[in-house]
């Protein structure tokens, strides 16, 4: 029974260090609290029948894409809101025409990089990559660094 118990914890640890950060389903939060918690909002923009959004899902799920808690808010939302929709394309610029949009930001909103439609995990693992890249930019750009 200690075996099984044990087993089961390490099972439940493991499964939520994989998932990365909680999702949040309202962009306008997501938006707030990585501004708050001064982290990077990693956006995906798509709804549920969206055989590629569910395979994004379950790569961020299983950890096959990294997001880290302490660096990453992840935003799930759906793209048939109204309200999220008219947020969305405010805030972001995304170009091509099949979901999901994915979005990372800085913490204050600015858009680092995107990309649309399939992806594997070492297209999204790039994608994280193009935006730390472009955030150290940013950061350096507003601090006066060359």
């Amino acid at each position: 029974m200690k075996t099984l118990l044990a087993s089961l914890a390490i099972l439940f640890a493991t499964t939520a260090l994989a998932g990365g950060p909680p999702k949040v389903t309202d962009l306008k939060s997501a938006l707030e609290t990585a501004q708050g918690q001064d982290k990077m909002l990693f956006v995906q923009y798509g709804r549920e029948a969206c055989s590629n959004c569910q395979a994004l899902k379950g790569m961020i799920s299983k950890g096959d894409v990294r997001l880290s808690p302490s660096k990453f808010v992840y935003a799930d939302v759906n793209c048939d809101d109204p309200k999220t929709s008219a947020l969305f394309s405010k805030q972001f610029k995304v170009q091509g025409t099949t979901l999901p949009f994915v979005v990372v930001t800085a913490p204050d909103g600015t858009q680092l990089a995107a990309r649309t439609g399939y992806g594997s995990a070492d297209e999204y693992a790039a994608l994280l990559r193009d935006a730390q890249k472009a955030a150290k930019k940013l950061t350096d750009s507003k601090s006066g660094k060359k």
